[in-house]
């Protein structure tokens, strides 16, 4: 069995073959989800555990969270769903997913580091990658950077250096464009929408009392039709 793990707090990743079935044995019987203490894998790593987060079995089928039998099922899949990607719009399609219950017919499992261990595990431990992207919302930069409402968000960005193909072209940077930002522009745009909405409200209302004033005009000239009409009526009698 192939264990993919991966560690989210230095970027790195790497690849394990197992070949000895009382080490990975550990994994059998166990969900999507669950956290397994990876001291039986081997001494170093001793004190480390694990969060299953996926896998595959030996035809490649990928395991699907919530179907919970240790083998092959298939399933009516739509959009929305996980191991689905809808070709066109509306379409559902019975495909071949595996339980999300560990057993011997895995062939690689994905697993996250939750907890670090005793020693370091080369390539998965030892250096810290870079971000090659940063976040791109504002909110997030600000959590990203620990920033308070008064930093200029604008001058936190990650930017990276491209490189163009072109001969003898100069690198140049490249940052993303910063998504829900509160600009000047952006709350002189709010007001005037609101200034908008309130005018709408008001000729609303203007409309409205006219309108009740006609009605109320026309009642009383019925009223008073109808009086006209019974006094008359009175009068030949």
């Amino acid at each position: 069995m192939k264990l993919n793990i991966a560690n989210p707090a230095t970027g790195q990743q790497n690849t394990i073959d197992i070949d000895d079935e009382r080490k990975y044995r550990v994994f059998y019987d166990k969900k999507l989800s669950q956290e397994v203490p990876g001291d039986s894998i081997g001494d170093e790593f001793k004190g480390y555990i694990f969060r299953i987060s996926g896998g595959n079995d030996k035809q490649g089928f990928p395991m699907k969270q919530g179907v919970l039998v240790p083998h092959r099922v298939r399933l009516l899949l739509a959009d929305g769903h996980s191991c689905y990607r809808e070709r066109r719009k509306g379409e559902r399609r019975r495909k071949s997913v595996r339980g999300c219950i560990v057993g011997p017919d895995i062939a690689v499992l994905s697993l996250v580091i939750v907890k670090k261990g005793d020693g370091e595990l080369p390539g998965l431990t030892d250096t810290v990658l870079p971000k090659r992207l940063g976040p791109k919302r504002a909110t997030k930069i600000r959590k990203f950077f620990n920033l308070s409402k008064e930093d200029d968000v604008r001058k936190y960005v990650v930017r990276r250096e491209v490189t163009s193909k072109k001969d003898n072209a100069k690198p140049y940077l490249k940052a993303p464009k910063i998504q829900r930002l509160v600009t000047p522009l952006r709350l002189q745009r709010r007001r005037h929408l609101r200034a908008l909405k309130i005018r709408r409200l008001e000729h609303q209302k203007e409309q409205k009392a006219e309108y009740d004033a006609l009605i109320a005009k026309r009642i009383a000239e019925k009223k008073e039709r109808a009086a006209a009409i019974k006094a008359s009526h009175k009068k030949t009698v």
